[in-house]
């Protein structure tokens, strides 16, 4: 379980002025309003919600006060409001910068196993990641080694070098690839591309979220956005009950990890999806 310790009070009393708190997103985005629904019939005070399109977000646009706290739904409202000096719960966000919140993907490993599950004589996984995903990255190695699989990946700035270095790895020995949650560098056309490597070359594609292996991945280990937006909303209700250090209590960060397979993939590839559905895989 993962899980964030923080302080508690055995009478919980809101902090004084902490009587609102707002939840920034991207508009028309399902996942996201998911999230925010759920967030909202959870939280404890008054919920304003901002809204935003391509026009983008700001401080100012937002109409944030300094310290006010803030969830951000999504990497997009995240980077746009993380230097705003205000108290952020990220969720449905790859790339947290230290800040606590529900994750958006379980670790690495999780999903290698899966793999392992779906076509046990994998031996080489391959991916690319950008320059915030090197923890990510580093630590899925590690795991990779723990269980037999050699996990090769390259570093990249951009999505095209993304589309170039792909290309270079899956020339060597290549079982499967792995696009890890990058929004950096992990573009549509680098998603299109390694969809393109999946057919061609019969490699399974492990992505990062549902969305995707709706698109055409073969499988992926996520969290569910309602999930995400509960934990969210039990975080904010314990800081904004303004916990002293006397007592500390767990607030559980997600309700478990969802696998997903495509069905018409799997079968493309060989794949029987039985023992994956055995460990609770969804195979739509």
């Amino acid at each position: 379980m993962v899980a964030l310790v923080l302080v508690g009070a055995t009478q919980p009393a809101y902090a004084e002025g902490a009587t609102e708190v707002v939840l920034v997103k991207r508009g028309g985005v399902t996942a996201y309003e998911e999230a925010s629904e759920e967030f909202s019939e959870s939280c404890r005070v008054h919920l304003r919600v901002v809204s935003f399109g391509d026009e983008g977000v700001t401080v100012e646009s937002a109409r944030l006060k300094p310290s006010q706290l803030v969830v951000t739904v999504g990497q997009e409202a995240l980077d746009a409001l993380a230097k705003g000096g205000l108290q952020i719960i990220p969720t449905l966000a790859f790339h947290t910068a230290g800040l606590i919140g529900p994750p958006a993907v379980p670790p690495a490993d999780l999903l290698l196993r899966i793999l392992l599950t779906a076509r046990p004589g994998t031996r080489e996984v391959v991916t690319v990641y950008g320059p915030r995903s090197e923890a990510t990255f580093q630590a899925a190695h590690r795991a990779a080694e723990r269980i037999g699989i050699s996990l090769r990946g390259e570093r990249v700035s951009s999505g095209p070098e993304a589309v170039r270095k792909l290309h270079a790895l899956v020339e060597g020995p290549a079982h499967a690839i792995w696009l890890p949650g990058d929004t950096d560098v992990v573009t549509p056309q680098v998603f299109r591309y390694a969809l393109q490597l999946q057919l061609e070359r019969g490699l399974p594609l492990l992505a990062a979220t549902r969305q995707q292996v709706h698109a055409g991945a073969l499988l992926a280990v996520d969290f569910s956005p309602r999930s995400a937006g509960r934990a969210a909303a039990e975080l904010a209700n314990r800081i904004l009950e303004g916990q002293p250090a006397t007592e500390r209590r767990e607030v559980e960060l997600h309700g478990g990890a969802r696998i997903s397979v495509n069905a018409q993939v799997a079968r493309r590839l060989g794949i029987n999806p039985e023992p994956l559905r055995r460990l609770g895989a969804s195979v739509e």
